[in-house]
């Protein structure tokens, strides 16, 4: 295998996404109770307060398969398998950021949706070079 073969920008932006998301989801089963508790407190006021316990396993579930397809897109990236796992992976990345972003939104928690803006960039970036493969030596 050539290391010019590779996909370096895919190659980050799949490692970035799959430290993100399987944290987190593994954040969420591991400290289950405290982290429910936040969600549900950060939706007290809102309509969506009775949904919150089915939401919370929704982003966790779509954090985790996340986190697993974009380690696994690293992985074909570096054993030259091709790009698919790692865009499947960028764009459930993506999907789980505006999950994300929506519920901070609702609860007006406008800093915190701000904060996750960069996240989301670093998704696109991975979709768009997953996704356009293109050599910028010219060879």
């Amino acid at each position: 295998m050539n290391l010019t073969d590779i996909n370096w920008a895919g190659f980050f932006c799949s490692s970035f996404l799959a430290i993100v998301f399987l944290q987190s989801g593994i954040d969420k089963i591991v400290n289950h109770k405290k982290e429910l508790g936040w969600i549900q407190q950060k939706f007290a006021k809102n309509a969506l307060y009775n949904y919150v316990g089915v939401l919370f396993y929704v982003l966790t579930f779509s954090e985790l398969i996340s986190g697993i397809l974009s380690f696994g897109g690293m992985i074909h990236l570096l054993t030259s398998k091709g790009p698919y796992i790692a865009q499947l992976g960028a764009w459930c990345s993506s999907m789980t950021l505006l999950m994300l972003i929506f519920g901070l939104r609702i609860t007006k928690d406008y800093s915190g949706s701000a904060t996750l803006v960069p996240y989301f960039i670093v998704s696109l970036i991975g979709l768009f070079s997953l996704t356009y493969q293109f050599n910028l030596l010219g060879n």
